[in-house]
């Protein structure tokens, strides 16, 4: 029970990597507000795990506006009183021949996939201050070491700047007590990925020195360790979580 007594706030819960960081953090005892612009899905997510005797409560959010992220913060606080992890998973991609992309598919996928961090760290942020705690684990990608397998280029370039928001909040929340950390997944069998990864499969495992595509759980096992106090000595890193497809 790594997590007892914790609070988790995770976007992007309802499927893939923020379903399996919400199975993990309640089975390791955290309280969860599971959040998602599909909140259908992320509700009936919740009613089961809630049915389970885990504490994982549904919250509808879009990241890539302040105003619905403010919401989220304070739905969290006034259900637990607390936030003590925030999992900055929501995101989105989408592939094209690059001269296809348009300025408003630029605009988009960099306000989900890193403003979108942005926002949630800066509405909870305040509280963990206060409290001289706090656990941040922002989701990047292998695209911003590799240039992007088959990301597209607006999401290798949020994907790295989520390193550079990483280290900065690192930098300036370390006094208080807060450690800020990303991941990197590789090839991962995600909704997100299910467009275009099964046919390349066979491709990416003969790449991947581990010999198989990454699963949400082998993510959400990374998070837990950074979110744990197992870490409390470690920030501004990126995990590498990617069967060893790219290193350095």
């Amino acid at each position: 029970m790594r997590l007892k007594d914790r609070v988790a706030v995770v976007t992007g819960a309802a499927q893939g990597i923020g379903e399996a960081v919400v199975r993990r953090f309640a089975g390791e005892g955290a309280k969860v507000l599971a959040c998602d612009l599909n909140l259908p899905l992320v509700t009936s997510l919740s009613t089961g795990l809630s049915g389970e005797g885990y504490v994982v409560h549904p919250c509808g959010v879009d990241v890539s506006r302040s105003e619905s992220v403010q919401l989220m913060a304070k739905t969290a606080l006034d259900l637990f009183g607390q936030v003590d992890i925030l999992v900055n998973n929501a995101g989105i991609s989408l592939r094209k021949p690059f001269l296809e992309y348009t300025e408003e598919d630029w605009d988009r996928m960099l306000s989900v996939d890193l403003k979108g961090e942005f926002l949630c760290i800066r509405m909870l942020v305040e509280h963990m201050m206060e409290r001289k705690y706090g656990r941040i684990v922002n989701l990047s990608s292998s695209a911003w070491r590799s240039g992007g397998y088959a990301a597209g280029i607006p999401y290798t370039a949020a994907k790295a700047g989520v390193i550079g928001l990483t280290r900065s909040f690192a930098k300036t929340l370390g006094p208080y007590g807060i450690t800020v950390n990303a991941i990197a997944p590789g090839p991962t069998v995600t909704p997100l990925t299910k467009p275009w990864l099964p046919a390349r499969e066979k491709e990416m495992i003969e790449q991947i020195p581990l010999c198989r595509l990454g699963q949400p759980m082998d993510i959400a096992n990374a998070a837990l360790f950074l979110a744990s106090d197992e870490a409390s000595y470690i920030t501004g890193v990126c995990l590498d979580v990617n069967g060893g497809i790219v290193m350095g």
